[in-house]
């Protein structure tokens, strides 16, 4: 028979938990189990401690919408938000492609890729101190260029970018100048070594342009000279002293030679007689010579002048 022990026969304090059957189901639903704030996860906790735990409410922050329904559900707010997406059911981000620049995403999460940013995504100018090292003329920015040197005809200081140098005009200035207004041909700048043959015509030549000592020797011919030898026959009537030749004479050819009867008669200044003559280059009529005689000379005789003209 089995020994029954009554509940006011047991101590205070007395069980130890070893010996009670936590097997076993224990109804407390009319009584009140205390415990003291749970310290380890396998230690009880009461409800004071657990609504301490718990907010009240839930209430949506930014992108999160929490609905009314029975339960409530917690969702992002993708109207608000749509730089978001759900991807085989998880929450992503959603990149656009687009032309002038696309952001790229991987495992590592989002990146620009190599070349994506194009000019259109550029936004004003570009501060010298956020270009990396480029090129110009296969030099990166910052170093010297390839030295420049000065072609024929050019004159400067050799060049490599570091600091300005101005090009000049590299001429010999006997036959070429520059100045202010450009460049020109030096004064007396042309010489027999520059002319082409022909290239002087008579129209580049100004009149009494051509003087003696720019005339060689024997070089002008009878053809090239516009004057001749003359010879006039005069016809005296015995009472004529003067006669008009046919031409006027030149001052340079005022020596004449006058015949009578095959004697050479004297040129003077103011004839005397029958045996002299003077000449006046433009006394005769319309402005031919005029040979005037000291005496007149009797009809028949034969009587020839001899100029130039």
């Amino acid at each position: 028979m089995a020994i029954q022990i009554r509940g006011n026969q047991v101590l205070d304090a007395t069980l130890a938990p070893a010996k009670l059957d936590l097997t076993a189901t224990y109804n407390f639903q009319s009584g009140t189990i205390t415990a003291a704030d749970p310290g380890a996860a396998q230690e009880v906790a009461t409800k004071a401690y657990v609504d301490a735990q718990v907010p009240d409410t839930f209430s949506g922050g930014d992108g999160i919408v929490i609905t009314d329904a029975d339960p409530d559900v917690i969702a992002v707010d993708l109207a608000t938000n749509p730089g978001l997406q759900f991807t085989s059911a998880k929450l992503d981000v959603k990149v656009k492609s687009e032309v002038g620049g696309s952001i790229t995403k991987d495992v590592d999460g989002l990146y620009l890729g190599d070349g994506a940013v194009g000019n259109a995504k550029l936004a004003g100018s570009i501060p010298n101190d956020k270009l990396a090292n480029s090129t110009i003329s296969g030099k990166a920015l910052g170093t010297s260029l390839d030295e420049l040197t000065a072609g024929n005809g050019l004159s400067m200081t050799a060049y490599d970018g570091s600091a300005a140098q101005a090009i000049d005009l590299a001429l010999d200035a006997a036959t070429l100048t520059k100045g202010a207004g450009g460049l020109k041909v030096s004064d007396l700048g042309i010489d027999t070594g520059q002319l082409a043959a022909s290239a002087v015509e008579t129209a580049k030549i100004n009149d009494l342009a051509v003087t003696g000592a720019k005339i060689a020797a024997s070089t002008i011919t009878a053809a090239k000279v516009a004057f001749q030898s003359n010879v006039d026959k005069l016809v005296p009537n015995g009472s004529l002293t003067a006669f008009d030749l046919s031409a006027t004479i030149p001052s340079e050819f005022a020596a004449v030679m006058c015949f009578r009867n095959g004697m050479s008669l004297e040129q003077v200044a103011v004839p005397a007689n029958i045996d002299e003559f003077k000449i006046d280059l433009a006394a005769g009529t319309a402005g031919v010579s005029l040979i005037t005689f000291g005496a007149a000379i009797p009809s028949g005789e034969n009587v020839r002048v001899f100029f130039i003209a």
